[in-house]
């Protein structure tokens, strides 16, 4: 485990930035890009060369619908529109107070180790729902507000297409104040 400088939490080894303030861990170096990971215990999953590492994944709304539900995850080269989650947010309360946040808090915990491990490109080849955003595409990204009763908005502008999506993940959206501006630069913008 590797624990954080800034606020002590404690992250996995893998980590880049830590799940509680966004602060940076490590830095990688080109060598570390692309040769394996060989000082995990066996129990972890191992990282292939040229694999895409996580930096920071937000579970967000998407448009209208039943399907609305998607999951952005910025790695170190591409950002990633995937399916998300219906127990993203705030609806651990309505599956059953304490009890149905405990479970959600577990699920996206769970969610966000498997995605420490996954190969973006290979998800992206098998299902054509997924988008990918190479981060050279991106012109601007814009973190509205965090609001009492109001969820947060990013909107991101590419050279094809805009997007906005609602923030999910409302309790750590400051930690996304953070660490997205670490890693696309001075692309973004915080309200």
């Amino acid at each position: 485990m590797v624990f954080c400088t800034n606020c002590g939490n404690e992250n996995e080894n893998i980590a880049v930035y830590c799940s509680n303030c966004g602060q940076k861990l490590q830095k990688l170096s080109d060598d570390q890009n692309e040769t394996p990971i060989t000082s995990q215990s066996q129990s972890e999953p191992q990282i292939s060369p040229g694999d895409e590492l996580l930096q920071e994944m937000i579970n967000v709304a998407w448009k209208s619908g039943l399907n609305n539900r998607k999951t952005l995850y910025f790695t170190d080269k591409n950002l990633y529109v995937a399916e998300g989650s219906f127990l993203t947010g705030g609806m651990g309360f309505a599956v059953g107070g304490i009890i149905g946040h405990y479970v959600e808090k577990k699920s996206l915990s769970e969610r966000e180790k498997a995605a420490r491990t996954m190969n973006f490109k290979e998800m992206a080849a098998r299902n054509l729902n997924v988008i990918t955003i190479p981060y050279n595409e991106i012109i601007n990204v814009k973190m509205g507000k965090k609001r009492m009763l109001l969820a947060p908005s990013i909107k991101i502008e590419t050279t094809s297409d805009d997007y906005t999506f609602t923030v999910m993940d409302y309790n750590k959206y400051k930690q996304f104040q953070q660490s997205i501006p670490i890693i696309l630069g001075d692309k973004v913008t915080v309200e």
